[in-house]
């Protein structure tokens, strides 16, 4: 009789298995299999609920409402138009996309009025039913001020030619664009672009035509009430390249105080944004009507006034309470001298200057500086914190000194402000003319940002020629930012006047610093070209740099960095 062979010596000592064992094992192996069978059937309900359980714990559910709104604003907002612009537009597509993911992030993000406040329109594109679907989203702004951002294709076939007086496309009497300003109405900010004058002022005409109050109230209340135009708080016109602005009457000849566009702004206006039109050779300079109860409220202001000539001083006396102020300036030596260029600055200043006491903010864009150098030379801004600063050349040629022009507005002067802690330079400087701009600079200067478009070896041979004991350029600065770097830039001498502004020694092989001591501990590098070489030149870890982050204790960031290149070299 065939005996079963113990289970050890099967498993263990390799004893060959007879019938019997085979019978035994093949029963029990059966047995096990159906046993996990049944375990996993119950191991996989578990293994769900457990997710569950974990995703109920998670920290994405456990975001504030707040918080979670604040991401939402950050995820759909789009950049701006460009850099002097700050008006932001909303992502449709990625709003939409949000309020899908979960009820608590559609609810969340249905009930963030904000979100659902800010469209932006083309006309004549728009559609009725684009029209519609932007009425609705309006409708969850609850409450929100809303803002209408609209826009004219300059490419279209048949451009805006509200000007003529019969015929022509007349974008102001579109029914799309009618609907959406009486129906999405009342809005606190407006921006419209690609728009002639002409078309401006009937738009104007039209919303006061609708009667529609500034808020929801009775028959007789609203008949009283203020229209919402009145209530408008940020206006944006951009007329610089709209189609039909080269042949629109109002910047062709001259128009009385009482019809000017200006006389159709909101005096609740607290910022505006006005670029006005390039006339080329045909019209003739015109000075700014804007309205003085307007601009005495304004705490934002952005012009681009390409007409060249001192008119726009003019509109700037009476901001007095701008904090914010953008200025894009051309000069136009196409002009002939005419009526509007005997502009009696002088009696518009105070002690030969025109003071604005309240801006703390200046950006500064200005094309042929040695001509409007004069008309700005009578600005004065006693509470200046941040300047941005920018100089093009008209035509070929070199380019121009930006130190002349922050001479001219008093920044080297003993009287220049105190406050002024932060300097940006956007584009070309002679490295010459940048040594000697931030050597005469007074001010406590403690944030410096420029373009990369200097010669830093030049740089570096001014700094190492002056004598001993010479204080460092902006003996303040603590924050250096230098962006957009050409191919040819040598980033070796940049960090080679970093280091030279160390004053320092060895002791028992070790650096010291020694007094004075630089207050400069942070520089960020951003890249922006594509490059291979200039990529593995701003990637390579130099001996220099390395001094700099490990012995000087710089902290130096470099946006565009890719490891990989670095390994390469």
């Amino acid at each position: 009789m065939v005996q079963a062979t113990p289970l050890t010596d099967l498993l263990y000592n390799y004893a060959p298995p007879n019938s019997l064992d085979l019978a035994i094992i093949q029963d029990i192996t059966e047995a096990m299999a159906k046993r996990i069978a049944k375990l996993r059937d119950e191991l996989k309900p578990l293994e769900e609920q457990l997710h569950l359980y974990k995703c109920v714990i998670a920290p994405a559910r456990r975001i504030p409402t707040e918080v979670l709104t604040i991401i939402f604003d950050l995820v759909t907002a789009k950049p701006p138009w460009s850099a002097y612009d700050d008006d932001w537009g909303r992502d449709k597509k990625c709003l939409a996309s949000i309020t899908l993911v979960c009820k608590r992030w559609r609810d969340v993000a249905y009930n963030s009025g904000g979100l659902w406040a800010v469209r932006e329109v083309e006309i004549p594109t728009l559609t009725q039913k684009q029209c519609g679907t932007l009425l609705q989203w309006y409708g969850r702004s609850k409450g929100t001020p809303k803002t209408l951002k609209i826009d004219s294709p300059y490419r279209i076939e048949t451009p805006c030619e509200c000007y003529k007086q019969t015929g022509g496309t007349q974008l102001c009497s579109n029914a799309v664009l009618k609907r959406l300003l009486e129906e999405g109405a009342p809005f606190s900010q407006i921006s419209m672009a690609q728009f002639t004058p002409t078309c401006f002022k009937n738009i104007v005409r039209y919303i006061k035509s609708t009667n529609r109050p500034n808020s929801a109230a009775s028959t007789t209340t609203a008949r009283t009430s203020h229209h919402w135009w009145d209530k408008v708080q940020k206006l944006m016109l951009d007329f610089h390249c709209g189609g039909g602005n080269d042949n629109d009457p109002y910047w062709l000849q001259s128009q009385l105080p009482a019809e000017s566009i200006f006389t159709s702004f909101p005096d609740s206006l607290t910022s505006l944004t006005l670029h006005l039109h390039h006339l080329g050779n045909k019209g003739q300079r015109k000075i700014l009507e804007i309205p003085a109860v307007v601009l005495r409220k304004l705490i934002t202001f952005s012009l681009t006034y390409p007409w060249g000539g001192p008119q726009f001083l003019t509109a700037l006396q009476h901001c007095t309470s701008v904090e914010n102020l953008t200025l894009s300036l051309r000069h136009n030596g196409r002009f002939q001298a005419n009526w509007a260029d005997r502009v009696n600055v002088t009696a518009l200043s105070q002690d030969g200057h025109l003071v604005l006491p309240k801006v703390k903010s200046l950006r500064l864009k200005v094309t042929g500086a040695n001509e409007v150098m004069e008309d700005l030379s009578f600005l004065r801004f006693p509470g200046l914190m941040e300047l941005s600063f920018e100089s093009e050349v008209v035509g070929y040629g070199e380019p121009e000194p930006y130190s002349t022009v922050l001479k001219a507005i008093g920044l080297f002067s003993p009287y220049a402000p105190q406050s002024f802690t932060s300097l940006t330079l956007v584009g070309e400087i002679d490295a010459e003319d940048l040594y000697h701009l931030l050597g005469s600079i007074t001010s406590p200067i403690t944030h410096f940002t420029t373009d990369a478009d200097f010669n830093p070896g030049m740089f570096l041979e001014l700094a190492q020629d002056t004598p001993a004991g010479t204080p460092n350029l902006l003996p303040s600065l603590q924050s250096l930012e230098v962006r957009n770097f050409p191919s040819d830039f040598d980033l070796e001498s940049l960090f080679l006047y970093i280091k030279s502004r160390q004053k320092h020694g060895k002791k028992k092989g070790k650096i010291v610093m020694k007094a004075p001591y630089d207050q400069l501990k942070w520089v960020m590098l951003e890249i922006t070209g594509s490059e291979r070489e200039l990529q593995k030149a701003y990637c390579k870890e130099s001996a220099t740099l390395k001094m700099l982050r490990e012995s000087f204790g710089i902290k130096v960031d470099r946006m565009g960095y890719d490891p990989e290149l670095e390994s390469d070299t």
